[in-house]
């Protein structure tokens, strides 16, 4: 599902024409018919801001799909999006032109938060399905032996790090704190 991002005000800004709570919905309506669901998000929309982030963050926390995919808001030709950064391009005018999460315009925060936001999202994602999927592993020496055992190591690096990465996330986003206009009006919408 691209459900894009969890604030509602990024979603008309996008002119989604989805609530963030359809969102909720269609995840556990996908559910209850045995479809696994996906969602895809993105962050780095014009006039994000932390608030907006969070809510993304929530949405996931609250609907908890099967599974996600993280990237940062890539103009597309022909989108009142794209005609609004189209200057900042330069040579790079698509994704395919872009790094890994790197932004093609000037967003609202730095590449490297945006990286950093990843890793964290992924980690909270993954320590949240394992939490309501799998008991905890007590022992690494006992993980070892689990089958499963890369996963379960996997969780608890992400369980250990996770708190630091939140913390660099933070100082990033301290430095990169950006001046959030809410879009307004059609020139606003992608």
């Amino acid at each position: 599902m691209g459900a894009e991002s969890g604030s509602q005000r990024i979603l008309d800004a996008m002119d989604k024409g989805t609530k963030v709570e359809q969102i909720v919905e269609a995840a556990r309506l996908l559910r209850a018919a045995g479809i696994r669901v996906g969602f895809f998000l993105q962050f780095g929309y014009l006039g994000e801001g932390a608030a907006d982030i969070e809510a993304t963050r929530r949405l996931v926390r609250a609907a908890l799909p099967d599974d996600i995919g993280v990237s940062v808001s890539y103009p597309l030709p022909g989108t009142p999006f794209h005609e609004r950064v189209r200057a900042e391009l330069g040579e790079r005018r698509n994704w395919l032109d872009s790094a890994d999460l790197a932004m093609l315009y000037h967003g609202p925060y730095s590449t490297r938060f945006y990286r950093r936001l990843h890793g964290v999202v992924h980690k909270e994602f993954r320590l949240l399905r394992a939490a309501g999927t799998e008991r905890p592993v007590r022992h690494v020496a006992r993980a070892m032996r689990h089958p499963r055992s890369r996963d379960a190591l996997g969780r608890l690096r992400d369980a250990v790090t996770l708190p630091l990465d939140r913390l660099v996330l933070a100082g990033l986003e301290r430095l990169d704190r950006p001046a959030v206009a809410p879009p307004s009006g059609p020139a606003g919408r992608a």
